[in-house]
């Protein structure tokens, strides 16, 4: 071969292995920043640390309201997630508790201290917003029960039950710690505050969720 062919030759193969570098670092930037997510922008960094339930787990604790139509759309994202969720973590669910809020809280306690929360849950949450269905008091509440087969007299015990006015305070002193300014919210090991603005969107809020575990996980 020529030594002027081979100068070409081995431009070429220079300009073709750098083409291919380029495009793997590309690739790589692309892929890097699916999880450059930053504190003070899409996550919020909780002041003071709150003791967490959930042991060796990475607590993922989601506040919401019965009431709020934003908690009710995220559901399916939320239930979705759950299912691939990572081994390193553990979901808990609190009804956030802001003035004016404590029967939405009373309900879920209710709920769970029935033994109902996993059956009902979902099914609160469709009566309030597409069924559109009024629970201005106790008896709405005890009523829609029982039309879901729940025992009219021990619904009524529970629900004016010690343990459930615990719960309830409880929540509302959480929600206070949290420093939440609103619903849905999500706080990951007691540390993080991720919600739909911060992350970006509702999709987002638990890529930025994942990052988090991941980040505690380490």
């Amino acid at each position: 071969m020529k030594r002027e062919n081979k100068i070409i030759v081995g431009l070429v193969i220079t300009l073709f292995g750098s083409s291919v570098l380029n495009k793997k670092l590309n690739v790589h930037s692309k892929s890097s920043k699916k999880t450059e997510f930053v504190a003070g922008k899409n996550y919020t960094v909780i002041g003071k640390p709150v003791e967490t339930e959930t042991g060796n787990k990475v607590e993922v604790r989601e506040l919401s309201w019965y009431f709020c139509p934003h908690c009710f759309s995220v559901q399916p994202l939320l239930n979705n997630w759950l299912k691939t969720m990572n081994s390193s973590a553990q979901f808990v669910r609190q009804p956030a508790v802001f003035p004016g809020w404590e029967y939405g809280a009373n309900f879920y306690y209710v709920l769970e201290e029935l033994g109902e929360l996993e059956r009902l849950h979902g099914a609160l949450f469709d009566a309030i917003h597409r069924q559109k269905l009024k629970f201005s008091n106790q008896q709405d509440f005890v009523t829609w029960l029982t039309l879901n087969g729940v025992d009219e007299e021990k619904a009524n015990k529970v629900y004016n039950s010690f343990p459930v006015k615990v719960a309830v305070n409880k929540a509302k002193a959480n929600t206070y710690k949290y420093r939440i300014p609103g619903v849905p919210a999500f706080i990951v090991n007691g540390k993080y505050m991720v919600n739909g603005t911060s992350a970006g969107s509702s999709e987002k809020i638990f890529e930025v969720i994942d990052y988090l575990i991941q980040k505690e996980s380490q």
